[in-house]
């Protein structure tokens, strides 16, 4: 009896072993990353602002007031992850506040890297045994930016743990009947945890729906259906509340809402970045891969041992998972937004731990003493080498992180501490919604529109739209204060005085993620609103009708208007898409934003009176050359057309003028014209203000 305890003690320990190393090499990661952060900066940070935009939620999920960013806030779409935050909220309400909530988001996050890493073990070793499991698990732990992206605050360890534990489970899973409720739990988590995970779960549940039909199971294909309630309702209440099906981020940042978008543009992104993030994983020696191209081998070998296991154990679906999934979230990336890249690989990172789980699979055992002797040897050398190769790459990992935890620190943590203290009722309006909203603890408005709605496609169509929408901000919504990099939001004109700078201090790690090098709190001015509402030039006897203000996102859709602003291309920036232009009258400034019209033509409907005529007034001119837009420097003959086509009036726009000021440009309508109007010209103009007149 001694003999046969001590014996399943030594088989357990030799079993737990691996267990226990892969946990202790997580670990140990993890604590290096805080060591490199508290040797440059106190006290511990995060190093990315948007790993404090949860927290902000999470505060906010402790207070009762779920879903909201700030007390009295009302719902806001800014959670990419829905369960993230709820998750660290239990912390918050316990009475982990302020900085505490910083230690619990890394703490939690580590404990979930080390769940991604030895899930990844378990999945690997009943497909290709140990020794593949491990080296499948080394892979994870070699991969820099997935450590740096796990511990970031973010969701990704979150998603990636989830994920791979929704993979066991299928697997493990009965091929017949309802799903067990623990993958049925899993799944629902998964598709809660990353826009791109939903599409893997809706497609998992699909095929096994599907399958349940064919054999006539309706119970057990509508229990499958169970997981896909929790993500369609979080979905329909972004709609219903937030405008948009997605998080805030899917407007800031997909393809779809970008100005310019056509599906010729999407095909062409979607085919470019694909070929650039396929080269820089499994090719380019910059990869966050350790050794590329033998990992690409590998992927391939083990792609061919997974499709073996999943002939032989019957088990194609879980074999088309393991395969698919990963290229699944990338692709989901490079479709929705091509960031694949973005901040250190933070949108893919979920898929690496997919990828090394077949990349492990290569190493499943072959056949025969000899040939197994030197496969356990070769199986040691590769982890080995896989481990000390990687070193380098989590060193500087390790002081991005720091650099980014300093930076952090310095700026938005800085003034989200002096906004709570010395200006406790203040409105703010920032670009970094994280850490300012989280420290500052009071009513805050996005300009990028991550957390507040309805406002990222404003900041997606540039400084003029920007620049419109604060002209046009009804006194009671007015914000008291700006927390910006001033150079960044081209609105100058709204800034008072400068309370707070906060310059970075010297970098030490090559490469560093914030915006610019000061970031600063700044009074609002509102003195020079409203000065482009009226024409600059007289017009006795006439009065002002209607108005289209062009680059002003709410009266462009008032008046139905549509432009030739030009096709998309890779990498445009907002600024491509509106301007500002600023000059000084004899009667004071006036500031307009506008439009290039590319393809010149306009079209859009007046509110006007059909039985008198009517004067048209274009403000055009400005600059002849702004960044980011075509340089204009000759005239451009102009026909104002009815939606037959019939000419209505016509007239010439002179180029901009040398002292780059505002040139207004009258077209005489006649009485009975149609409400609809729209322009055409045969070269690019530029379009500020339209102004209806009639006789008074």
């Amino acid at each position: 009896m001694a003999v046969t305890t001590a014996t399943a003690r030594r088989a357990r320990l030799v079993a737990g072993a691996p267990y226990a190393g892969l946990a202790l090499a997580a670990i140990a990661i993890a604590w290096s990353f805080a060591v490199t952060v508290l040797r440059h900066t106190a006290p511990m940070g995060l190093p990315l602002d948007d790993s404090y935009i949860y927290l902000t939620y999470a505060k906010q999920f402790g207070r009762g007031q779920p879903f909201t960013y700030f007390p009295g806030g009302g719902y806001s779409a800014g959670s990419t992850s829905v369960l993230w935050p709820m998750l660290l909220a239990p912390f918050w309400a316990l009475g982990a506040r302020g900085h505490a909530l910083v230690w619990v988001s890394f703490v939690v996050s580590t404990a979930l890297y080390v769940l991604a890493v030895l899930g990844v073990y378990r999945l690997v070793a009943p497909i290709a045994g140990r020794r593949a499991a491990v080296l499948g698990a080394v892979i994870v732990l070699a991969i820099a930016p997935f450590a740096w992206t796990a511990l970031s605050g973010m969701e990704v360890a979150f998603a990636s743990a989830l994920l791979v534990a929704a993979i066991r489970q299928l697997r493990d899973a009965p091929r017949a009947g309802p799903p067990p409720w623990r993958l049925a739990v899993c799944l629902a988590a998964a598709s809660l945890s990353r826009p791109e995970a939903t599409l893997l779960v809706i497609a998992i549940v699909a095929i096994r729906v599907l399958g349940r039909l064919r054999h006539r199971e309706l119970v057990a294909a509508a229990a499958w259906l169970a997981p896909l309630a929790a993500p369609l309702a979080w979905l329909t209440a972004n709609k219903l509340l937030a405008g948009n099906w997605f998080p805030n981020t899917g407007v800031a940042k997909s393809h779809f809402y970008l100005p310019g978008f056509d599906w010729t543009y999407w095909r062409d992104a979607v085919l470019v970045l694909t070929g650039r993030m396929l080269r820089g994983l499994f090719w380019d020696p910059t990869s966050p891969l350790v050794w590329p191209r033998a990992f690409a081998v590998a992927w391939l070998v083990g792609a061919a041992r997974v499709i073996g296991w999943a002939r032989r154990e019957r088990q194609v679906l879980v074999g088309a998972v393991i395969l698919g999934a990963p290229f699944v979230l990338l692709l989901a990336v490079i479709a929705s937004s091509g960031l694949w890249s973005f901040q250190n690989f933070r949108y893919i990172a979920p898929a690496f731990p997919l990828l090394a789980i077949t990349a492990g699979c290569a190493l499943a055992p072959i056949r025969g003493d000899r040939v197994a002797r030197g496969h356990a040897l070769a199986t040691i050398a590769i982890v080995v080498g896989f481990a000390i190769a990687a070193v380098p790459s989590l060193i500087g990992n390790a002081r991005l992180y720091a650099q980014g935890a300093m930076d952090t620190n310095t700026q938005v943590v800085a003034i989200g501490h002096y906004l709570h203290d010395k200006l406790p009722d203040a409105r703010v309006m920032f670009h970094d919604a994280g850490a300012i909203a989280y420290y500052g603890d009071g009513p805050v408005f996005d300009m990028l529109g991550l957390v507040t709605n309805h406002q990222a496609g404003i900041a997606n169509h540039g400084p003029g739209a920007r620049f419109e929408f604060l002209d046009n901000l009804p006194p009671a919504q007015r914000v008291t204060h700006f927390a910006y990099y001033p150079s960044w939001m081209g609105t100058p004109e709204f800034f008072g005085a400068d309370l707070l700078h906060t310059p970075l201090r010297p970098g030490f790690a090559p490469g560093r993620l914030a915006g610019d090098g000061d970031m600063q709190i700044l009074t609002a001015s509102w003195d020079h609103v409203g000065t482009g509402r009226r024409p600059l030039s007289d017009h006795a006897g006439w009065t002002i009708v209607d108005r289209l203000n062009v680059a002003d996102l709410a009266s462009e859709a008032a008046h139905r208007w549509t432009a030739a602003l030009g096709r998309r291309a890779i990498g445009d920036p907002t600024a491509r898409w509106s301007l500002v232009h600023r000059e000084v009258r004899t009667r004071g400034l006036v500031v307009d934003g506008g439009r290039t019209i590319r393809g010149g033509t306009e079209r859009f409907t007046l509110a006007v009176d059909a039985g008198k005529p009517v004067r048209l007034v274009l403000r055009t001119g400005g600059a002849r050359a702004y960044p980011y837009h075509e340089t204009i420097t000759q005239p451009v003959a102009m026909r104002i057309l009815d939606d037959a086509g019939h000419e209505l009036a016509h007239a010439t726009l002179p180029p901009p003028p040398a002292d780059a000021s505002f040139v207004e440009v009258a077209f005489l309508l006649p009485a009975g014209a149609p409400a609809t109007v729209h322009t055409e010209t045969a070269a690019p103009y530029r379009a500020f203000h339209w102004f209806a007149l009639q006789p008074e």
